[in-house]
């Protein structure tokens, strides 16, 4: 258990993944840790059910277990077990003949500067009833936003705007260009805009 090794939350990565493939358990837990909201995000706004989204990571690092012995180091374990977690989410929606329309991105405007962030509401227990609904009303046309996106821009949006990931970050994990990451963020943050204001949500 972690709590039996805190030990193992100081190690970095290539140490953790070193000892996990020699067969320490609680190395391996650690890297699911550090990892498992970023493998779960991916697949719940990708799937749009929390069930498949738990399931399809458990799957993940599953895979990531099994395969621990392949793993070379050639990119960093983040960008490997990012990489098992899209092919996953894919095989799940083929299992689930589920289709997602890409949105049209042709009115984007190519400007270079960031729009604003987009915003994505919490839940507030103690918030007023109508003011909470209309909260949950928009996160749930948010989150549709995203799964109406290409799954290129998808998981830029995710990384960025869910997992808070920097653009050097979602670069390295998607193999792109710095300025390739920060266009197509901008085309997934306008399709979202021009979704949610067709539906009068902003």
């Amino acid at each position: 258990m972690l709590d039996e090794s805190p030990g193992y939350r100081e190690l970095d990565e290539a140490e953790l993944v070193r000892r996990a493939a020699s067969g320490e358990q609680p190395a391996f837990a650690e890297l699911v840790e550090r990892y498992r909201g970023m493998v779960y995000n991916l697949a719940y706004h990708s799937l749009r059910n929390a069930d498949d989204a738990f399931d399809a990571a458990q799957d993940v690092f599953v895979k990531a277990y099994r395969s621990l012995s392949k793993f070379r180091g050639d990119s960093k374990f983040s960008t490997w077990i990012y990489r098992i977690a899209q092919n996953t989410v894919r095989d799940y929606i083929r299992a689930r003949s589920r289709r997602i329309l890409p949105v049209s991105l042709s009115d984007y405007s190519g400007e270079d500067e960031d729009p604003r962030q987009l915003d994505i509401p919490d839940s507030d227990p103690s918030a007023d009833p109508s003011e909470s609904l209309e909260r949950k009303m928009r996160e749930r046309a948010v989150h549709e936003a995203i799964l109406s996106l290409s799954e290129t821009h998808r998981q830029i949006i995710i990384l960025r705007e869910i997992e808070g990931k920097s653009y050097e970050e979602i670069a390295e994990l998607l193999g792109l260009e710095l300025g390739t990451v920060k266009s197509r963020l901008n085309r997934a943050r306008l399709a979202i805009k021009e979704y949610l204001v067709k539906r009068n949500i902003l």
